[in-house]
């Protein structure tokens, strides 16, 4: 039989998905002891300092409170945690980021493995419940934490393009910050998504080529897709067996949804219409990681 609850603890545990920490617990009329006395009776601790009031695994959203409800009562989301918790979807990377006043020190046995703990020293804005960082300055806090520059690009366009930060917001954002780690693949991040595909990619691409000692391609050239409209492709090849290879260069706009959507019908038209071999590259890797792509091209000819 569960433990009988007050209506203060019956709303907690259900403002927080099920879930209560043992610091919470006198406030509401429980103690440490009728908590665990409660995981023998259809309850669950699920790490060192909460409780869960149903046995089975966690649900990402569960997780995310745990990991929160871990770290105290002076926590908040950071990060990706907080960026999902604002609507971000992109898949977890196994990690809650969590977020506490600098010089904090936690009771007990310490976080579970699978919380990050971060610090600060100006206390950010909050929002939300569960409380958690605003989305500009969870962006640029997950970046800064990533593990490579494709990691950053992909935190910053995403949220811009999932809308859950503006591109001014971020900029600002980024603009305030001292010390950051991953700056500047932050700051070729935020200037991408302002951007998009510009000229300076198609320079790029020239440079690359000449280093590399591949043929000049041509640039902008007009062709005919298969309905008939008029394109301009942004670079062409002439290979050693006759064929057309056609290199487009695509900036982050062209993965929203809809862009790529009329991208692909573009494309096959074009592909249809000049029976050429089409390649793909972003303007990012082509300033940032430009080797894997230009080692596939060399194979051509």
């Amino acid at each position: 039989m569960p433990p009988r609850l007050s209506p203060e603890a019956r709303g907690l545990i259900l403002r927080q998905r099920g879930l209560i920490a043992d610091w919470q617990a006198s406030d509401v009329g429980l103690s440490r002891r009728r908590l665990r006395w409660a995981c023998a009776n259809d309850w669950q601790q699920v790490g060192p300092r909460v409780f869960s009031d149903r046995v089975g695994s966690l649900s990402p959203d569960q997780i995310r409170v745990a990991g929160l409800l871990e770290a105290g009562p002076w926590a908040a989301l950071a990060g990706r945690a907080a960026l999902e918790e604002s609507g971000w979807r992109a898949g977890g990377d196994g990690w809650v980021d969590v977020t506490v006043p600098r010089g904090t020190r936690l009771r007990g046995r310490g976080l579970p493995p699978w919380i990050r703990l971060h610090y600060w020293t100006e206390e950010p804005r909050w929002v939300g419940d569960p409380r958690r960082c605003a989305p500009a300055r969870a962006a640029i806090d997950a970046a800064s934490w990533a593990r490579s520059a494709r990691e950053v690009l992909f935190v910053i366009t995403s949220v811009v393009q999932q809308r859950v930060a503006a591109p001014q917001a971020l900029d600002r954002e980024f603009a305030a910050r001292v010390r950051l780690r991953n700056a500047p693949a932050i700051r070729e991040a935020l200037a991408e998504v302002g951007i998009g595909a510009t000229s300076s990619n198609e320079a790029a691409f020239l440079r690359a080529c000449r280093r590399r000692g591949l043929p000049a391609p041509r640039m902008q050239t007009r062709r005919i897709d298969a309905r008939g409209s008029r394109r301009r492709t942004d670079a062409e090849f002439r290979l050693p067996d006759g064929r057309l290879l056609i290199v487009e260069i695509d900036g982050v706009g062209h993965f929203e949804m809809a862009q790529w959507q009329a991208d692909l019908e573009r494309g096959n038209a074009l592909v249809v219409g000049t029976g050429a071999l089409v390649l793909h590259v972003t303007g990012w890797e082509l300033r940032n990681d430009p080797d894997p792509f230009f080692e596939l091209l060399a194979t051509l000819f």
